[in-house]
């Protein structure tokens, strides 16, 4: 029982536990995916336009090729359904993500919302809960919104 819980520790919380840029990279392009995915299906309409604007943003983020987009795309869904909170992403998210890039991991969500030609209130929530629990002020929310829009405004 005790080599047990002496092991757990060491694979937890020892400083040697260490992951590769690469496995820290693929869990940062699964979090921002899910996440994106949540949003798409927020208000319970998973549109083409909705998956359309996520593997567009997927590309410009990390720049991935067609099919590491839809097989991240694959894997994000399924985590998306085993998800009992959010947590998990965003926690990753607010270690490793700059204030900037957490900005414009929003700005891609608002982007989703509005690639069906309408904000539910159901996305609009999702995004403000999201960008409370990656730290982000209500001035930088407003600021990605309004990104958004003025693309879809051209």
């Amino acid at each position: 029982m005790i080599s047990r819980i002496k092991v757990f520790f060491e694979q937890h919380l020892s400083v040697v536990n260490v992951e590769s840029e690469e496995a820290i990279e693929h869990r940062l392009q699964l979090a921002s995916a899910v996440l994106l995915i949540e949003v798409a299906q927020a208000d319970r309409d998973y549109s083409q336009q909705e998956k359309e604007k996520i593997q567009q943003a997927i590309a410009s983020k990390f720049y991935l090729t067609a099919q590491e987009i839809e097989q991240l795309m694959t894997l994000a869904r399924e985590k998306s359904h085993q998800a009992t909170d959010y947590h998990q992403f965003t926690s990753l998210l607010n270690k490793e993500f700059t204030k900037q890039q957490k900005i414009r991991l929003i700005e891609m969500m608002w982007h989703v919302a509005y690639a069906d030609g309408e904000l539910d209130p159901y996305e609009d929530h999702l995004i403000r809960k999201i960008s409370e629990l990656l730290y982000l002020r209500h001035s930088e929310l407003l600021w990605a919104r309004e990104q958004a829009k003025s693309v879809l405004n051209r």
